[in-house]
C-alpha cells in the first residue's frame, strides 16, 4: 500500500514539474514580464512562488529567480533584501526538490540489476551529499537537475537533501537581492553619467 502511494505521489510530482516547464515555455517573454510583476505585487509570498517557479522547470530555467530577487531587492520597492532572499530561497529549494521525485520515478524504469548499481552510489554520495547539493544550489549557472535526478534514483535521504538545497538557494538569492539593493544605485549613477 505504501509503495503504491509513493508511486502515485511521485507520478503526480513529475506531472507538476512537466506542467510548470510547459507553462513557462508557453507564456513566453512578454508573459514572463507580466508574471514577474504579479509575483512582485504578492510581496514575500510572491518571492516564495518565484523561487518555486524558477527552479521547478526541467533542465533550463525559463524564469530565473535570480532576476526576480535582484528586482525585488531594489530600494524603491521597499522590500527587505534579506527577507526576499529567505522567502525566495525557501521556494527555490522546494522547487528544486521536486526533481528528486523525477529521479525517484525514473528509478522504476530501470531493471533490478541497474537499481542495485545505482544504490551503490548512495554510500559514496552520503558523506559529501549535503556539501555537493549546497554547491550546486548556491551556484547560479549549474543545472541542479544533474544532481537531483540521480539523488532521487538512489533514494538519498529526503530531509538532508531538502535542507541543503534551501540553504544553498537562500544564500544565492540573498546575494542577488542585496545585489539589487546596492547595485541598482551604481547602475543608475552609471546611466546618468552616460546621459550627461
Amino acid at each position: 500500500m505504501k509503495n503504491n502511494f509513493e508511486k502515485l505521489f511521485t507520478a503526480l510530482l513529475i506531472l507538476v514539474v512537466i506542467c510548470v516547464t510547459l507553462l513557462l515555455l508557453l507564456v513566453g517573454v512578454r508573459g514572463l514580464h507580466s508574471l514577474t510583476r504579479a509575483l512582485i505585487d504578492l510581496s514575500y509570498f510572491g518571492a516564495f512562488l518565484a523561487g518555486i517557479l524558477g527552479t521547478s522547470s526541467l533542465m533550463i530555467s525559463f524564469f530565473p529567480p535570480q532576476i526576480v530577487a535582484f528586482l525585488m531587492g531594489t530600494p524603491n520597492l521597499g522590500f527587505n533584501p534579506l527577507l526576499v532572499g529567505i522567502s525566495m530561497g525557501f521556494g527555490a529549494g522546494v522547487g528544486q526538490y521536486l526533481h528528486y521525485y523525477v529521479g525517484a520515478g525514473g528509478r522504476f524504469l530501470f531493471s533490478e540489476k541497474r537499481r542495485a548499481s545505482i544504490e551503490k552510489w548512495k554510500t559514496r554520495v552520503s558523506r559529501y551529499g549535503p556539501l555537493l547539493i549546497f554547491l550546486f544550489a548556491v551556484t547560479p549557472l549549474t543545472p541542479d537537475d544533474l544532481i537531483w535526478i540521480p539523488l532521487g534514483m538512489m533514494k538519498y535521504p529526503k530531509l538532508k537533501a531538502l535542507v541543503s538545497a534551501i540553504i544553498g538557494k537562500t544564500v544565492m538569492l540573498t546575494i542577488c537581492s542585496y545585489g539589487g539593493y546596492y547595485g541598482i544605485r551604481i547602475i543608475q549613477k552609471y546611466l546618468v553619467g552616460l546621459g550627461g
